[in-house]
């Protein structure tokens, strides 16, 4: 028995092994350039196009985003030379300030590079809460980025409403939607997750969001859809990647440039980011 049960462990290590050196290699591999185009119905049609980069799930600091990958990543981002950088949440790792995972400042050189004519934007996810919200701010500050913390701000034709994780709820958007409104613009929310049918007001027409990982490990029968430990959806499964919709909303959804388990690998998901293009009239 000893004797078959050697070869049987040594087998399943060099499966391991395999697994996680393809995993990582597809975790660091560049990012897939996505691309959209999106009317805003009910838009001002003689506003100019907006192009924007969406980006989200940077986890800065473990095996998949060490400094010099964000540093390509930031590159291969200006490359596409959008109006605006719009980031979706959890820039960094660890769910807890003291978390050996949790490396904020790391973020500051790299995405001070981001360069775009109406600005970088970010929302908060459930990492950079969950670890320290006033440190991940400090170091966003830093870098030159505006953190839309449940506030909407005018970007040329659009009024983005930025609300943290867990914030997407009706009593909590509604004030930040009137607010949207005075400004004027074609409304869209960024969020970290991807809401849930009738989590998000149906006159909000278009909405941008990570958190997903587009399944990160895709697997026969598996991805990263169902949350084991809580028994519960951690996103809506028809919602893990691309565009979508609820209703008569439209929900881009990125897999994110970085990756978060530990071992953070990726299978059958690689990374990516979207470049979008928004106008009021169809081409």
């Amino acid at each position: 028995m000893r004797h078959i049960r050697r070869p049987l462990i040594v087998a399943l290590l060099c499966v391991l092994i395999a697994i996680f050196v393809f995993g990582l290699h597809e975790a660091r591999s560049d990012p897939i350039v996505r691309r959209a185009h999106i009317v805003m119905i009910g838009a001002d049609p003689r506003a100019p196009s907006l192009r924007v980069a969406l980006v989200s799930d940077i986890h800065v600091g473990n095996l998949a985003m060490p400094v010099w990958r964000l540093n390509r990543v930031v590159d291969l981002i200006n490359a596409q030379h959008p109006d605006a950088i719009l980031i979706a949440g959890d820039l960094v790792n660890g769910n807890g300030a003291r978390s050996r995972f949790f490396h904020p400042w790391l973020l500051v050189g790299p995405l001070s590079r981001l360069h775009a004519p109406l600005g970088v934007h970010a929302v908060l996810g459930n990492h950079d809460i969950g670890s320290s919200r006033h440190d991940v701010d400090a170091a966003l500050r830093m870098a030159g980025i505006d953190v839309l913390h449940d506030r909407a701000e005018r970007i040329g034709p659009i009024a983005l409403i930025g609300m943290d994780m867990d914030d997407t709820v009706r009593a909590k958007i509604a004030p930040v939607l009137a607010q949207a409104r005075a400004m004027g613009g074609f409304p869209v929310l960024m969020t970290h997750a991807p809401p849930f049918p009738g989590q998000v007001q149906q006159d909000i027409p278009l909405i941008l969001a990570g958190h997903t990982h587009c399944g990160q490990t895709i697997m026969p029968g598996w991805d990263n859809s169902w949350d084991l430990a809580n028994h519960m959806w951690r996103f809506p499964p028809s919602l893990r990647c691309g565009v979508g919709h609820l209703g008569r909303q439209v929900v881009v959804v990125t897999g994110g440039v970085g990756a978060t388990t530990i071992p953070p690998i990726r299978i059958n998901a690689p990374p990516d980011f979207w470049m979008l293009t928004l106008d009021g009239k169809a081409r």
